[in-house]
């Protein structure tokens, strides 16, 4: 390099050319600033529709930072006796399966779907047609809400 020379070290581009996202490490023009200095009076106004709406609809049966209310589930053996669970996890945890296929087997159950066919597996021909009776690992399992889990146990 001869003397006097200029060199300018390369531009580091803040985003992915080719996709547009914002590469890790990038800080926000507007961080830390008020609305005011980064926002005119109309856009403030318009974003702050939203959240009167949100305010306006939020469920008021749980707390404002919580996910789905989470459902009670009840596990029928095959002999009558039953298990209480407070949440799908629980139960999955219990039986060493899968959250998603406890919750599907209970949605399924309370479904209360009419059979196609007139026959079932280890029912008789002409049975009842709607199913009630669906498993997952052997293990019949209902909502605590849902009343047909009573008519399958052993009082």
């Amino acid at each position: 390099m001869a003397y006097g020379e200029l060199t300018l070290p390369p531009i580091r581009l803040s985003y992915n050319k080719r996709n547009g996202q914002f590469l890790k490490g990038h800080t926000p023009a507007n961080k830390g600033k008020k609305w005011s200095e980064w926002m005119g009076k109309r856009a403030q106004k318009r974003a702050a529709k939203g959240w009167a709406n949100l305010d306006k609809y939020r469920p008021t049966t749980r707390p404002d930072n919580a996910g789905r209310c989470r459902k009670q589930v009840i596990a029928v053996l095959d002999d009558g006796s039953w298990l209480w669970f407070p949440y799908l996890g629980a139960a999955a945890e219990w039986i060493g399966g899968n959250r998603e296929n406890v919750g599907r087997c209970c949605r399924m159950n309370q479904a209360k779907k009419v059979c196609k066919h007139n026959w079932r597996p280890g029912q008789p021909k002409g049975a009842n047609p709607i199913n009630t009776d669906h498993k997952y690992k052997g293990i019949r399992f209902y909502f605590e809400s849902d009343n047909v889990w009573t008519t399958k146990v052993n009082s």
